[in-house]
């Protein structure tokens, strides 16, 4: 199996399982995970991007079998072009992870447009994480509501050469960013937050195809194996199953 939506690092809420790369290595290879992409977690709220992307260089270069990195870039850090900069020439940087919500920009903003047409530029991977947890358990001081869909489903729209993956979001998020940008060829989800409706997966493979469909566990933050049982004890095909837990994220990210 591929998780194609993982992270590394420390939560500022709450202790973490797995937030080191040592245990989360022990618990992919006791799920059956392969490989992970990983971006780092503390980036949510490092104003420095930067600092928290070279911590994971030198992490997924202990074991880059095991690990694809996926950097966060910030558009409106000052300096935020240098840092990416940085991230392509040092780190070889392929898939960039945005957080429109907690970096706080709309991605139809001037700084939103930039930092797409950036990775249009560089055929990087596009990874937008419209939210991390249930909004419902966010700390009191930090509620951040999840990027709504409509914005992701412009970005899509607007960017068809370049391929994203929507992070963390929730069925029902999942099936509004869709309808609104059906049948978009550059666009996939991750099932890490979709738990439930009964029979969730069979209806995302039935509205959008298996082959929009990716594992993902959102580890640390979540427990991993509601995303990879769900896969399991779906009721869906052999060649579906197989798509879902590899065969598209090894196309996605091009790990052939």
């Amino acid at each position: 199996m591929i998780d194609a939506n993982a992270y590394l690092g420390n939560w500022p809420f709450r202790k973490l399982n797995y937030s080191t790369h040592f245990a989360f290595l022990e618990k992919m290879d006791a799920l059956g995970i392969e490989k992970s992409v990983v971006s780092p977690l503390e980036n949510v709220f490092y104003k420095d991007q930067l600092a928290g992307n070279r911590q994971l260089h030198t992490e997924v270069n202990h074991h880059p079998d095991q690990l694809l990195p996926a950097y966060t870039i910030n558009p409106t850090f000052p300096g935020w072009e240098e840092d990416l900069a940085i991230c392509v020439e040092e780190f070889g940087m392929r898939v960039m992870r945005l957080h429109p919500n907690y970096h706080q920009f709309e991605l139809d903003s001037a700084a939103g447009t930039a930092v797409l047409e950036a990775a249009h530029a560089h055929d990087f991977v596009v990874i937008i994480a419209t939210g991390l947890e249930d909004t419902r358990h966010h700390h009191p001081l930090v509620k951040v509501p999840d990027v709504p869909a409509e914005q992701v489903a412009a970005a899509v729209s607007a960017y068809a050469d370049v391929q994203f993956l929507v992070a963390a979001a929730n069925f029902s998020g999942i099936n509004a960013i869709w309808s609104q940008c059906a049948p978009a060829q550059n666009l996939h989800f991750e099932i890490s937050r979709v738990q439930g409706p009964v029979g969730d997966i069979e209806k995302l493979c039935a509205t959008m195809g298996a082959e929009r469909v990716l594992l993902g566990t959102n580890l640390p933050l979540h427990v991993p194996e509601a995303a990879t049982l769900a896969v399991e004890h779906a009721k869906i095909t052999a060649d579906e199953r197989r798509m879902i837990v590899k065969g598209n994220a090894v196309r996605l990210f091009g790990l052939e």
